[in-house]
């Protein structure tokens, strides 16, 4: 059965879009709110809901009649809440979600342990930084970072390992910590 509300929406009818964005916004922000792990602010999961829905007037040319527009509407709303939430777990001070002392409140020589530390992590590659941020800073564990990176365990655990290794050789090699 063809739904007619997606074809009018085909054809660029702004108020069949607006009716569906009003039958679907509940189900919309649910699936945003259900995947943002309560990092996310209320506006970021409205943000992300707009979004959603700009990328449904965006594709409504390719979205088929036949076919329910759930699915297109969650696999959307997922995908660009797991990218929100990669942006911002990687652009959070390591201090503040940690929850470590600011770094004013450190010896000299302890700011600079803590600064080489950040600076070797920095130097990661992209997905290993992510590993890394994921396990040590936000106690992720590893079976749901796998899932969610696409990484089978034991790829997550020599990226951890080599990390470490990386950051130690580092801090090795400026005095930082005696073998």
């Amino acid at each position: 059965m063809k739904d007619k509300l997606i074809e009018k929406l085909n054809n660029g009818d702004i108020c069949a879009f607006e009716k569906l964005m009003r039958e679907y916004s509940g189900y919309v922000f649910a699936v945003v709110r259900n995947h943002s792990k309560d990092i996310l602010t209320y506006e970021d999961m409205e943000e992300l809901t707009a979004d959603t829905f700009a990328a449904l007037w965006q594709s409504r040319e390719s979205i088929s009649p036949d076919k329910p527009l759930m699915p297109f509407l969650a696999v959307t709303a997922r995908n660009k809440t797991l990218n929100r939430l990669r942006s911002v777990r990687l652009t959070v001070p390591l201090e503040e979600a940690a929850g470590v002392p600011a770094l004013h409140d450190l010896s000299d020589r302890e700011q600079e342990a803590v600064t080489e530390i950040l600076d070797a992590v920095s130097e990661l590659p992209d997905t290993s930084r992510e590993v890394f941020f994921r396990y040590y800073l936000y106690g992720e564990p590893l079976d749901r970072i796998s899932k969610e990176l696409g990484l089978s365990p034991s790829n997550i655990r020599t990226r951890l390992c080599r990390s470490r290794d990386k950051i130690k050789k580092q801090l090795l090699e400026r005095g930082y910590i005696n073998e």
